[in-house]
């Protein structure tokens, strides 16, 4: 049994070392296959928002609008599954991973797919509760962070190993406390980046500026939407390598078999 102290400290301090050691390409991999959905989750929101009491009316157009919006949401799922198992590998090796980085296992994708389904489920169903949406997202990030552990298709398995994890309480509020300090730093600096290109290309000649002042306001639904998705990516690889070192480190087992593994991993990379 491998036993690694155990902090919020240091899952965050391992944590940004593993993300600037994968950050190309894997980073670079999940922002890509993260960027639909995110801007599926803000189309979909705008036009519920849009519809408001009306929404049931509109049966077709939703129901359009949330089947792209599931299609993204499984690409993203591959694509965090893939940036976990890299964050997996440059926790043991020290190293960043190469092509075996890819090679998810069948049966944790599964998985994963299947519990990621049940916590984003949980997000959407209490979302106008505040505690709703950090289960949610506690829920997400032991989901992937516990990924790897399934090693054979089921239902009960993958739960019971995120009630098993998700004993460590303590930890697991502190991170999640000081991701949503992070998401706030990460909207601000969105909003203050958009600003500033805003600014920079009012001084084009023939730009309509007056026109994307407005777009670009608080005042506009969409453009708050847009930067909130734009926070969420921003933070994610930090969210997942952190749940993937809160497993780690709450104490893996690694067997002879694993170890064996691995080494034929660090080989064909």
């Amino acid at each position: 049994m491998i036993r690694a102290p155990l902090s919020t400290t240091s899952v965050l301090d391992e944590s940004a070392s593993i993300v600037r050691a994968t950050a190309s390409p894997w980073v670079g991999l999940l922002l890509i296959t993260s960027l639909p959905y995110r801007f599926m989750q803000a189309v979909f929101a705008d036009r519920i928002i849009e519809l408001g009491s009306n929404a049931s009316q509109y049966g077709d157009v939703l129901r359009t609008t949330a089947d792209f919006t599931c299609l993204a949401f499984l690409l993203s799922l591959w694509g965090r599954a893939v940036y976990a198992r890299a964050c997996r590998l440059t926790s043991a090796s020290g190293a960043a991973p190469g092509r075996e980085a890819l090679r998810v296992p069948l049966a944790a994708m599964a998985s994963y797919v299947l519990v990621a389904s049940i916590a984003e489920s949980v997000t959407y169903l209490l979302f106008v509760t505040v505690i709703g949406i950090a289960i949610g997202a506690i829920l997400s990030g032991l989901a992937v962070g516990t990924m790897e552990l399934n090693d054979s298709p089921g239902v009960l398995g993958p739960l019971r190993r995120l009630a098993r994890y998700g004993k460590e309480t303590r930890v697991i509020v502190a991170l999640a406390f000081v991701f949503f300090c992070a998401f706030i730093v990460a909207l601000l600096n969105m909003a203050a980046l958009f600003a500033g290109c805003l600014e920079l290309l009012s001084t084009i000649g023939g730009w309509d500026a007056p026109r994307w002042h407005i777009l670009m306001s608080f005042s506009n639904r969409r453009y708050i939407l847009m930067i909130i998705a734009g926070a969420l990516l921003v933070i994610e690889p930090f969210w997942i390598a952190a749940n993937v070192l809160l497993v780690r480190k709450t104490g893996v087992a690694e067997s002879g078999d694993d170890l064996r593994v691995w080494f034929e991993e660090l080989q064909h990379s």
